[in-house]
């Protein structure tokens, strides 16, 4: 009987967890949502009525393409978080995931160029006309929704250079449409003024490293705590359990998943079964079926 109450325990606990993790991911989705809307809405006013020219034009400011890809990468997550408060189940996608890290890395690279430009840049191109909500808040609430969100996945070094890349591709162009082209010839104006302080070209290398470091950092952390939460997720079941009680825990998973999901959108807990079935050296395959059976059961 106590081993039963305990087996209820291990199961209600994942489930639980799941759903914690869905609610944390659809809360801080909204929030970051909102305060992205209202960076990018003063930015687009501070063009139109302050400069007098086309909204479009504010996308000449990484500031503004970094807050629209975090906007973009978090409405891609939404939806699966309102699945995953449906079903107790939090799946996020490989390709979400990385989009991502590559957004928040993309508006963290902001975040700490602008930090060292305080110094230097007057208070209305850093924090003023909505700079305070894009260039600080947003991005530090992109981070905390980026570290708060359990999708499992460890990030890999082709992820760090895909994060630099789009930051990257913004240096070389800018430096072409500023230095090459010219504003006289249709370029760019040097909004930044980098060309007051540094080379340009010396601009895009130092540029590119905080890129890539940014990444490194936000791609190490992330790594190290999913790395806690698999251990945090699986700690109910010691190492030491038999292979027989492993198979018994993926049946009663299936009975409890059964009872509590509608069965025409069943959702099977593939990470989880093949955890258990890695930690107690046991054929996947054999998970799968205790785990089937138990669906069965609990149809019944």
């Amino acid at each position: 009987m106590k081993n039963e109450k305990n087996s209820y325990q291990k199961r209600e606990y994942m489930t639980g967890l799941m759903k914690k993790r869905s609610i944390i991911a659809l809360c801080s989705g909204i929030l970051e949502l909102i305060f992205v809307f209202f960076a990018l809405m003063m930015g687009f006013n501070k063009m139109t009525f302050i400069y007098g020219t086309n909204i479009f034009k504010s996308y000449i400011y990484f500031t503004i393409i970094s807050n629209t890809m975090a906007a973009i990468s978090v409405a891609f997550v939404i939806p699966f978080a309102v699945e995953g408060i449906r079903k107790s189940r939090f799946i996020l996608p490989e390709w979400v995931s990385v989009l991502l890290f590559v957004s928040t890395s993309s508006i963290s690279t902001v975040l700490v160029l602008i930090a060292c430009m305080l110094r230097y840049a007057p208070p209305d191109k850093t924090i003023g006309y909505g700079g305070l909500y894009a260039h600080f808040v947003c991005p530090v609430l992109v981070l905390i929704l980026f570290f708060q969100i359990e999708s499992g996945y460890q990030h890999k070094r082709r992820d760090r250079i895909l994060a630099c890349l789009p930051f990257c591709f913004y240096m070389i162009l800018y430096y072409i449409m500023v230095v090459v082209v010219g504003k006289e010839r249709g370029g760019w104006d040097d909004i930044y003024e980098i060309t007051d302080y540094i080379n340009p070209f010396a601009g895009i290398l130092i540029g590119t490293v905080v890129a890539y470091t940014m990444s490194l950092l936000i791609s190490k952390l992330s790594n190290y705590l999913t790395r806690k939460r698999i251990e945090k997720k699986y700690c109910f079941w010691g190492k030491d359990v038999d292979p027989t009680e492993a198979l018994i825990e993926a049946y009663g998973l299936g009975i409890m998943t059964a009872k509590n999901m509608d069965m025409e959108t069943i959702d099977i807990p593939y990470d989880i079964l093949e955890e258990l079935a890695k930690r107690y050296d046991i054929a996947p395959s054999r998970m799968f079926q205790s785990f089937l059976k138990g669906l069965e059961a609990g149809k019944k």
